[in-house]
């Protein structure tokens, strides 16, 4: 396939995914609506729109599945049939064959769609059909329209082209990444001056033309949360029937903007939150009779700003979560002992459903039982330094908020030291950076506490977990006791206070260096199998300075609390 080719076929199927997600909603506007005229002749177009395009790329398939749409809706439009549950249960089935059939076509496989074509074909007969036998036609009638139709010639000359250029996203990916290199090589630049004593100051224009640059290719990648969040009236709706319970989906945010690698990343999480939702969170119609609850039960898909943050929330006026039945439920499964188990905090118990393997489903159903789920959700948020926070009110409803970078690209980071060796953590992790002496740290059992601002907090060396020889020694007595043994009492400890997902924990570094924004990488092999690090940057010096996952150091760590208790 040449160049030409492959720019063509990656056209079409970039309309043709967004014409998929069009009759979507469309659809769902169709059935709870059925007289608008509107969304008919708004479907008509795009399935004819399809069936053109398809033509020309030569895939008799699509072609000839929106031939037959085209012929319900040409119905449709001019009267000939009605809306009826059994037809848009057949839509619903045709749009998803039909979004089969794009992705086939992309990928080379094969999808059988002569069933759902041939039911929508037999449907319009047999409706035509009744409609002939129920009614009379006058041929004098039909002659007369015959007669007044007019043909319209449009007969402007004039040749319109469109605001937008259509650009593959792996093509913008190819240029955000030399946009980096660039970013990267300037500031080698201009520390290689600095190291010589020489100003600076002429590279200040490169500094403003790059960081627009940057910034700009940046703003290009960001799209609507609308462009996913419309996509759930669909996928609710199949949950809700699934489920046999009536749920209205409401949307806030949908003018957010987010980085669409972010969304890309994620969707599939929403997927499960939403269905979650649907499954263990709204009542059945008879339970929230019962508990004198609206008949409809409600799910919200909320965006918003917070500082270079975006916070997704999927929140359900539902049954809450029941902490003492999930208490019950990880001693049953020896996830930890009786007497630990009821220590634990609520918030803490909670945390518990994003464990591998948990459900709190007694039956297995089609969406919920199998015990995969909420750690998917967890670990795709985190694999992209997000946060999971859970907010729940027994009886009332549940909340997840996903808190996500806005962008993928570029990440406000603190530098520092441990054993000579520059690392970062990114700021949205961050709550504080405060100095201590060793006095000030209290040990506890076999852990460490400072006192911040009327709390406890928990405090570790980054250097004992960067000194493990096995990941798993972090739960041998001791091993994360050595820096602090090996420090004097009247030394000054940098300590960052890191946060994540409503834990804090002080990590102590050797030398705090200054703030940057980097560029995250992701690590070569092998280091790219640690699990301390997410990733890597270059700094202007040409030193490759390793990403600390702070998530996965605060899991570890309190993990291994949890089990030497």
């Amino acid at each position: 396939m040449d160049s030409k080719d492959a720019e063509y076929r990656q056209l079409f199927l970039t309309e043709a995914y967004e014409n998929f997600e069009k009759l979507n909603n469309l659809f769902i506007e169709l059935e709870q609506e059925p007289s608008s005229k509107s969304a008919i002749d708004h479907i008509f177009r795009i399935v004819h729109t399809l069936k053109g395009n398809s033509m020309l790329m030569g895939i008799d398939s699509i072609s000839d599945l929106t031939h037959t749409m085209e012929d319900v809706f040409g119905a449709l439009s001019n009267r000939e049939i009605k809306i009826s549950k059994e037809l848009m249960d057949s839509l619903f089935r045709a749009n998803d064959k039909l979004g089969a059939l794009i992705k086939a076509f992309e990928t080379g496989g094969k999808v059988s769609y002569l069933g759902i074509r041939t039911k929508l074909s037999v449907y319009l007969k047999n409706a035509l059909e009744e409609k002939l036998e129920s009614e009379t036609i006058e041929t004098s009638t039909i002659e007369e329209v015959a007669t007044d139709e007019q043909v319209v010639i449009d007969e402007s000359n004039e040749i319109s082209f469109a605001e937008v250029v259509q650009i593959p996203v792996k093509k913008m990916d190819e240029l955000l990444n030399l946009v980096g290199e660039l970013v990267i090589e300037r500031d080698r630049l201009i520390t290689v001056f600095e190291e010589k004593g020489k100003s600076t100051l002429e590279f200040e224009r490169l500094k403003r033309i790059s960081s627009n640059l940057h910034y700009r290719f940046l703003n290009a990648r960001m799209v609507q949360m609308g462009f996913l969040f419309n996509k759930f009236h669909r996928i609710l709706r199949d949950a809700a029937s699934s489920e046999k319970k009536e749920i209205k989906l409401f949307l806030k945010g949908t003018e957010v903007e987010i980085d669409r690698n972010v969304l890309k990343i994620i969707s599939d999480s929403l997927i499960h939150l939403v269905r979650n939702s649907a499954s263990h969170g709204i009542e059945s119609e008879a339970e929230r009779e019962r508990e004198k609850k609206p008949k409809f039960g409600t799910v919200r898909m909320e965006a918003r700003h917070e500082k270079d943050t975006v916070i997704l929330t999927v929140a359900d006026d539902g049954r809450g979560i029941d902490t003492q039945r999930i208490r019950e439920k990880i001693v049953k499964n020896k996830m930890v002992s009786a007497e630990v188990a009821t220590k634990l905090r609520d918030s803490e118990i909670i945390r518990y459903i994003f464990e591998p393997g948990f459900s709190s489903a007694d039956t297995v159903t089609e969406i919920s039982g199998r015990g995969v789920g909420m750690d998917v959700v967890k670990r795709a948020v985190e694999s992209i330094g997000g946060q999971v926070m859970v907010d729940t009110d027994l009886g009332q409803g549940t909340s997840i908020h996903l808190v996500l970078p806005s962008s993928l690209a570029l990440k406000g980071s603190l530098l520092f030291e441990v054993a000579t060796q520059e690392y970062a953590i990114p700021l949205t992790y961050i709550e504080s950076v405060e100095y201590f002496k060793k006095k000030d740290i209290h040990k506890i059992s076999n852990g460490f506490m400072v006192d911040y601002k009327d709390q406890t907090v928990s405090v570790a060396f980054l250097k004992d977990f960067l000194d493990l020889a096995d990941l798993s020694d972090v739960h041998n007595q001791g091993e994360l006791n050595r820096s602090f043994n090996e420090s004097d009492d009247e030394e000054q400890l940098s300590v960052i206070l890191t946060t994540h997902s409503g834990r804090m924990l002080g990590l102590v570094v050797d030398k705090l260096l200054r703030q940057k924004e980097i560029i995250e990488k992701n690590l070569p092999k092998p280091l790219n199998t640690s699990k301390l690090l997410s990733g890597s940057t270059i700094l202007g010096t040409g030193n490759v300075c390793p990403v600390i996952d702070v998530a996965a150091i605060m899991d570890m760590f309190y993990k291994s609390a949890t089990q030497s208790e």
